[in-house]
């Protein structure tokens, strides 16, 4: 993180809305121990992490569908219930063994956090897993709402999860942005009209300068200039 960037408005924006696995941690390791214990059990072979990287982004449900779907045995209904219970099962009790911060992740919420910027998390990983991992990197004392996937009615890329986000920060729509790594995350975004920034080296199957966002970063060290790129009717607003 550049600490001496400086925005051209310093009242905006109010709030940074981050996306969780990928955009802040790198989680692939176990979320993918967690699936292929699963698989395993059920007599399925396990995953390689690659594949199990591209599965990520819309919830424990759509992974656990993917995974077994790979695997070639499409789930439903209670079946798919059931795979997903025990995978949240399996999954809670590793949730930060290999996972690790992203590159700037840590220098990046300390630094805006510094600056006065209301952060919050927004992810479609469950709500209790996420403030577990945001506590045990200690990101909650920068962090002080998390939105996850079960807390509102809908998901990602649904906008209402960022609306909530905003309630929750006492800021309005149109002073927060929303920086995530997935086409679940922007697609979000642009639903909600909120502006956003996709960094590269998470978890999309789509060229990041394709997802539609009005940035795009290498790394969240690169955040504070990034936010000086933005468009200048964003900057403004």
């Amino acid at each position: 993180m550049s600490t001496d960037a400086k925005l051209a408005d310093t009242a905006w924006p109010r709030a940074m809305l981050f996306d969780l696995d990928g955009t802040l941690v790198d989680s692939v390791p176990d979320i993918a121990d967690a699936i292929n214990t699963v698989l395993v059990a059920e007599g399925f072979p396990a995953l390689e992490i690659a594949d199990v990287r591209k599965m990520i982004g819309n919830g424990i449900q759509k992974l656990v569908e993917r995974a077994f779907a790979a695997s070639g045995k499409p789930l439903a209904g209670d079946e798919l219930a059931r795979m997903t219970d025990r995978m949240m099962e399996v999954y809670a009790k590793g949730l930060t063994v290999a996972t690790v911060l992203m590159p700037g992740a840590a220098a990046a919420a300390a630094w805006l956090h510094q600056r006065g910027h209301r952060l919050a998390v927004v992810t479609n990983k469950p709500e209790a897993f996420s403030r577990e991992i945001v506590e045990h990197f200690g990101l909650d004392k920068m962090f002080t709402v998390v939105v996850g996937g079960d807390t509102c009615a809908t998901r990602k890329p649904d906008p209402q999860m960022l609306f909530h986000a905003c309630r929750e920060l006492g800021v309005a729509p149109e002073d927060a942005i929303l920086v995530g790594d997935s086409p679940a995350d922007v697609n979000a975004a642009l639903a909600g009209g909120f502006p956003s920034i996709a960094v590269r080296g998470g978890y999309t199957n789509i060229a990041v300068e394709e997802l539609g966002a009005d940035c795009v970063i290498d790394s969240l060290d690169d955040l504070g200039e990034a936010l000086t790129r933005l468009p200048a009717r964003l900057r403004s607003a």
